[in-house]
């Protein structure tokens, strides 16, 4: 409960556009192969993107790192 009261606003800063963004476009990435069952050319293309979305989340948690919720001691 603290954690969704105090880090909310931080969520919605770092990831919250970008996995707004994967559900409005619905962006399905699979990299298993096997689950895939489209060939390997596609998996890479899978990768790619798994990459990509990755990239992007990680550049805005460190966009607003400074946003974190802090403990006080």
């Amino acid at each position: 409960l603290a954690m969704s009261w105090y880090g909310r606003s931080f969520l919605e800063a770092s990831i919250g556009e970008t996995i707004r963004k994967l559900c409005s476009e619905n962006i399905a990435i699979e990299v298993d192969p096997v689950r895939n069952g489209k060939g390997p050319k596609e998996v890479e293309r899978h990768v790619e993107s798994l990459v990509y979305w990755c990239q992007e989340m990680w550049t805005q948690i460190y966009a607003v790192r400074y946003e974190c919720p802090q403990s006080v001691h």
